[in-house]
């Protein structure tokens, strides 16, 4: 250790401390005072520790307090507010159509579409071309898948077992659809493979919300939805049965048939799931443009239980178009009949090529939870056929056509070409007037958009 200059080196003698005296009167010696002064001065020294001490551990417990005891709610507008965020205003648009039955005819056409015949490749694109920015335009969009895709090994197949390759599910998505409904009487025409396993696994690659069959049951048990601008909506998706089985005799998680305990049931949980609840219905009496007694009491009960639109399918021609209004009050849009949205019917009805587009938007206002339906129309559809023809001395060849079309883009010369709509008198007017009587049949008004006002 060092040692302070001024110090003799080697060792030194540690002086003793002195020892308080006190004289005969009690008070301290000089030497005492001193010491007693030094005990003062510790004694003090020492209450201020305590005290530092006991704030420290204070500070420390209130902070381990503060920890676990769970934050008080602010109080005030402010605090309400940013614990429930006020709800956006949200508009969707929406567009529906009825049932894509594609047959073996229109299977070979999209072969020859893909390239070499018989190379075991398709192409459906085309078809829906001249409808497709009508799909595009709108934010969410529905349709039919009525034959199953079955896949490619079955092959292209028409009445009675249908059958559709995979390359539909394609031309489907490309155009622009978003929600597919899958339960119709040719849901289940090469049985469990064609209906559930196959087409499940091609429909559930696809970005879309799918529904009506399944390949298990919790794939069943499942609501289909999707959300758009802020708003969720959930499809449901039913039939009156399948061609050729019992319903006894499919699993029952195969194909969702129209039911009114499930049906209720599984309106319950897609109001759980979702603000908008729409629901495919494949029922009805073909080629009958008025709702049968069934289709009545059906669209009440949905009506009943608050559903918000009925997407009806089935009957290969179009019906009307209403509100149905249910117990509580609660309005629902109900289409009993889009029609079919492509087919090849071997004698059909001119009935049978005029098919419908239902469009509407869903509204939300800010702040509310509350969806309405506003600027419902409908838009006419015309299933465009034309035969291969061959060239002759007076005519030139006519090349197989398969299209969808809207009214208002239809034209005379489209029209006289069609394969049945070009022997009526005036195909376009006549199509016209029929979409107004049809979907006016129960008194309802809604607009059609059918390009009159442009012809």
């Amino acid at each position: 250790m060092s040692i302070p200059s001024g110090t003799p080196s080697g060792p030194v003698r540690r002086t003793p401390t002195p020892r308080t005296s006190h004289g005969f009167d009690g008070s301290p010696t000089a030497s005492g005072a001193a010491v007693q002064k030094q005990r003062a001065i510790l004694f003090v020294v020492a209450l201020l520790a305590m005290a530092a001490l006991v704030t420290v551990v204070t500070i420390v417990s209130a902070q381990a307090d503060s920890a676990e005891a769970p934050v008080a709610e602010a109080e005030g507008p402010d605090a309400e507010g940013s614990a429930q965020p006020e709800i956006p205003e949200a508009r969707v648009s929406f567009v529906a159509v009825g049932d894509n039955l594609p047959d073996d005819v229109i299977g070979r056409w999209a072969d020859a579409q893909a390239g070499d015949v018989g190379d075991g490749t398709y192409d459906y694109h085309a078809i829906y071309e001249p409808v497709k920015p009508y799909v595009e335009a709108a934010d969410l969009a529905y349709m039919k898948q009525e034959t199953h895709v079955g896949g490619n090994d079955i092959g292209p197949a028409g009445w009675p077992s249908f059958n559709v390759t995979d390359e539909m599910a394609d031309a489907v998505v490309d155009t622009g659809f978003d929600l597919v409904g899958s339960a119709t009487n040719h849901s289940y025409d090469w049985g469990y493979f064609g209906a559930n396993d196959h087409s499940r696994q091609v429909w559930n690659e696809k970005p879309v919300a799918f529904a009506g069959t399944a390949s298990s049951e919790a794939e069943a048990a499942q609501i289909a939805t999707v959300e758009r601008g802020g708003i969720t909506f959930a499809l449901l998706d039913y039939t009156y049965g399948v061609n050729g089985y019992d319903r006894s005799e499919l699993p029952e998680y195969a194909v969702s048939f129209i039911d009114d305990t499930r049906i209720a049931a599984d309106v319950a949980a897609a109001k759980q799931a979702a603000d908008v609840v729409l629901v495919a219905m494949h029922w009805g009496t073909e080629n009958q443009t008025d709702p049968d007694d069934e289709q009545l009491r059906l669209a009440k009960l949905l009506a009943d239980l608050e559903v918000d639109v009925v997407l009806g399918s089935h009957p290969h021609v179009i019906g009307p178009l209403e509100w149905v209004e249910g117990e509580s009050g609660h309005k629902t849009l109900v289409a009993y009949s889009l029609g079919n949205f492509l087919s090849n019917h071997e004698i059909p009805l001119p009935e049978n090529e005029l098919e419908g587009m239902l469009s509407c938007d869903f509204v939300r206002d800010a702040g509310s939870s509350d969806v309405r339906i506003e600027n419902v129309s409908w838009i006419p559809l015309v299933n465009h056929t034309v035969s291969a023809k061959d060239a002759t001395e007076d005519a030139e060849a006519v090349a197989e056509t398969h299209a969808v079309y809207a009214l208002r883009d239809y034209t005379p010369e489209l029209a006289c070409a069609h394969d049945f709509l070009g022997e009526l008198d005036d195909p376009i007017a006549w199509l016209a007037q029929k979409s107004a009587e049809v979907v006016h049949a129960t008194g309802s008004d809604f607009p059609i958009d059918d390009g009159a006002e442009q012809r």
